[in-house]
């Protein structure tokens, strides 16, 4: 979820990697749900509908959501009068499967659309809109340079609390752990408010263990007590990056990998388990999905899209990205960028046997 630097990581990446011999038997299950799109969250209410942002027409994403076997498929971005037209992404569901919070590019700012596109986050403010699309609010306004954005916004489980990773100083390509710029974690308040009903994000925190790193945070554990993220924070370069978990006030943090390229950290739905994304082992140099207990022992690797000759590749280096768990916790939806340049990807379904 880096920027223009990633041509240099690709090659990185591909000397990097070790290579993994094909098992006999797939651990997991993956079909194809959107053969184009990125960031997804699956409704834990009751709906099961998946959000996700999927790149229209015009070139701008928008966020779309669909059952899980892709049937009735609604918009609820599209040619809004409410929203500014450019980028709307990063979709996250409110645990009450009303609300959406997201990413939105902003209408008017110095910088190009594509320091925008989803996991660059660069113009972008955090919104809220209903299901049904005629009610969108901005709850935090980022201020309009290239020193700051946006990534990932996310509700709480119990719907009381967001998170997001905010920007606070621009990329610097000359200095290898400035590669991405420099982010913190946010967390704010969320209600709505009992006059009038309008979302308000209040009480912004911002939590930064280490000062000038790169971070980037996915959210609350099930219980609410702990925030899931990814650093680079007391290493060399940003791919230097390790899955870390923490509690809300950033005390107690957790340190979960130890080596090689880590991010995307998302839990079970029981809150037992993590998986995340991580180059080791990969034959061609891309990333997939592994799996932990949350004390980071046991870890297993779930997918194997990066190793030639397996069912699950498509004979070319793909990163495994953002993902999210139905309520059983038997499958999870998540998005797999084919380029890290352009930020293009596809959405996959995939069953834990």
């Amino acid at each position: 979820m880096k920027q223009y630097i990633l041509v240099f990581i690709i090659g990185i990446l591909f000397t990097s990697c070790k290579k993994d011999e094909v098992p006999t038997a797939l651990p997991t299950v993956i079909s194809i749900f959107r053969e184009s799109g990125l960031d997804v969250s699956w409704d834990q209410s009751g709906s099961s509908l998946i959000a996700y942002s999927i790149k229209e027409a015009d070139q701008y994403y928008d966020i779309h959501y669909a059952n899980p076997d892709g049937t009735g498929d609604v918009c609820v971005t599209c040619n809004s009068i409410l929203l500014p037209n450019k980028h709307i992404c990063m979709p996250d569901w409110h645990p009450s499967g009303k609300w959406l919070i997201m990413a939105v590019e902003k209408d008017v700012h110095p910088g190009s659309s594509t320091d925008a596109l989803p996991g660059f986050g660069a113009y972008c403010d955090i919104w809220v809109i209903n299901k049904e699309g005629n009610r969108a609010y901005k709850i935090v306004d980022i201020p309009n340079d290239y020193d700051h954005g946006v990534i990932a916004p996310r509700f709480s489980p119990d719907g009381t609390k967001i998170s997001w990773t905010d920007r606070k100083v621009r990329p610097n390509f000359l200095v290898p752990h400035q590669q991405a710029g420099y982010w913190t974690i946010k967390t704010a308040d969320f209600y709505f408010n009992p006059s009038d009903s309008i979302p308000v994000g209040t009480n912004i925190r911002t939590i930064e263990p280490v000062a000038n790193a790169f971070y980037e945070c996915y959210g609350f554990s099930p219980d609410n007590s702990r925030l899931i993220f990814c650093s680079n924070m007391n290493q060399p370069s940003f791919l230097d990056e390790h899955i870390y978990t923490m509690d809300t006030l950033g005390n107690n943090i957790q340190k979960l990998t130890d080596k090689d390229y880590n991010e995307h950290g998302f839990y079970t739905p029981d809150g037992n388990k993590i998986v995340w994304m991580s180059n080791t082992k990969s034959t061609y140099g891309g990333t997939d999905w592994w799996m932990m207990n949350t004390d980071g022992s046991d870890k297993k690797r779930l997918t194997y899209m990066n190793e030639p000759g397996n069912a699950q590749s498509n004979g070319a280096a793909c990163w495994a990205g953002l993902g999210s768990f139905s309520s059983s916790g038997n499958w999870f939806i998540g998005g797999v960028q084919k380029s890290l340049v352009t930020q293009e990807g596809r959405i996959v379904l995939v069953k834990i046997n």
